[in-house]
């Protein structure tokens, strides 16, 4: 009743103006119910706004969830592939270097049986010309032996053609001589 008084009768105040009051009253009540009835079909819509937008980002994110968990699935999946890549390839290369090594080692092996091979055939060689060279000195050792005796033998010889050569003739005495030596002093000593 602010503004407006009530007039008043005998036994109270005019029906009219109480009625009237009412009436104005129950407009303003009305109207705001209206209004408040508006503003909650307003925060309805809101809210309603709200959880489509709230469904919405709960839906982005689920995929966007499903998707990282698929990229971090797709991630361990590239990562063990790089792994196993890795691996084999690693594997391959130390059977390659392997198998390198051991035909280098088989190479190494069989140079080294062949230079052994030679070895003992020079050894072989060497021991052969070494018995060579000692029997071949020890024919040399008996020729001269031979030879220094045919010379004592020459001498003796000489000395009994000299003897012969005072009581026969000259030719005498060197056939006997010439006889006796061997062939090969004989030219040794034409020459």
């Amino acid at each position: 009743m602010a503004g407006k008084k009530l007039r008043s009768r005998l036994f109270g105040f005019k029906k009219a103006d109480v009625f009237s009051y009412i009436c104005e009253m129950d407009e303003k009540a009305e109207a705001k119910l209206a209004e408040k009835d508006k503003e909650i079909e307003e925060l309805k819509a809101q809210i309603e706004q709200l959880r489509s937008e709230r469904e919405s980002v709960v839906r982005v994110l689920r995929v966007a969830e499903e998707k990282a968990k698929d990229m971090v699935d797709n991630a361990r999946k590239q990562a063990e592939e790089i792994r196993e890549d890795a691996a084999n390839y690693a594997r391959e290369q130390k059977e390659i270097v392997n198998r390198e090594i051991e035909i280098k080692r088989r190479a190494v092996k069989s140079y080294y049986m062949n230079e052994n091979k030679k070895i003992d055939q020079i050894r072989g060689e060497v021991e052969r010309m070494r018995e060579a060279s000692i029997e071949a000195i020890r024919k040399f050792e008996l020729e001269l032996r031979q030879v220094g005796r045919m010379t004592e033998n020459s001498r003796s010889y000489v000395n009994t053609a000299m003897g012969y050569a005072d009581t026969s003739s000259e030719l005498e005495a060197f056939n006997d001589v010439e006889r006796d030596i061997p062939v090969h002093i004989v030219e040794s000593l034409n020459d």
